[in-house]
């Protein structure tokens, strides 16, 4: 599932490099996939509603929901593949961070080719998520996320943001609010995953 990225301004981030065991193709439990599909159910339902109702989306937002429907329907069958690629990195992100942190977050992010990604809905909720999604592209139309709670499952994500970069059979994790080329820097220097780092480095500068 893809689309909707972020980048928070705090400093003095708490800074966690985690090497850890290599990261097997996902197996997608049952409740793994039984959510996507509700999420899919209920998305249907929610257009539904909206269609027997006098209450019309404007379009960049029925863009979205229809986007956000394409991505769980194309991620449903990612998740099933067993050709599934490994990210270089991953930067996992919540749409509760205020929009003050969460718009840098998504542009910094971009900026280096890592997707951000979200664990589930808003508040389980389809209306709040296209809506928050609707608000965050009027002020930047590049702005997006995926959500894939199986990678969260994966690297044992238990907050965010968090920034997850891997190598072959390692990955390396760090929690905190550092901007994203620093914490790039960071396993660049120390990380098993430095050379994966370096090389994201560099695509950000020639994004520049």
């Amino acid at each position: 599932m893809k689309t909707f990225l972020i980048t928070m301004l705090m400093l003095s981030a708490a800074l966690l490099c985690v090497k850890a065991g290599a990261a097997q193709q996902p197996t997608v439990s049952g409740n793994d996939m039984a959510y996507m599909k509700q999420q899919q159910r209920d998305l249907e339902l929610f257009k539904s509603q909206l269609q027997g109702m006098n209450i019309t989306l404007p379009a960049a937002q029925q863009g979205r929901v229809a986007q956000m429907q394409n991505e769980i329907a194309a991620s449903e069958a990612d998740q099933n593949s067993s050709s599934r690629t490994t990210p270089a990195a991953v930067y996992f992100v919540s749409l509760g961070i205020p929009e003050e942190g969460l718009l840098p977050m998504l542009a910094d992010a971009r900026r280096f080719g890592i997707p951000a990604t979200l664990r589930g809905l808003l508040n389980n909720d389809f209306r709040q998520t296209a809506e928050k999604m609707f608000e965050l592209s009027k002020k930047d139309k590049q702005a997006g996320v995926q959500i894939d709670p199986t990678l969260y499952q994966q690297y044992g994500i238990k907050a965010v943001p968090a920034l997850v970069v891997t190598c072959g059979g390692k990955f390396d994790v760090l929690y905190g609010s550092l901007p994203v080329k620093q914490a790039l820097e960071e396993v660049r220097q120390r990380g098993d995953c430095a050379g994966t780092a370096a090389q994201l480095l560099k695509n950000g500068e020639a994004a520049r």
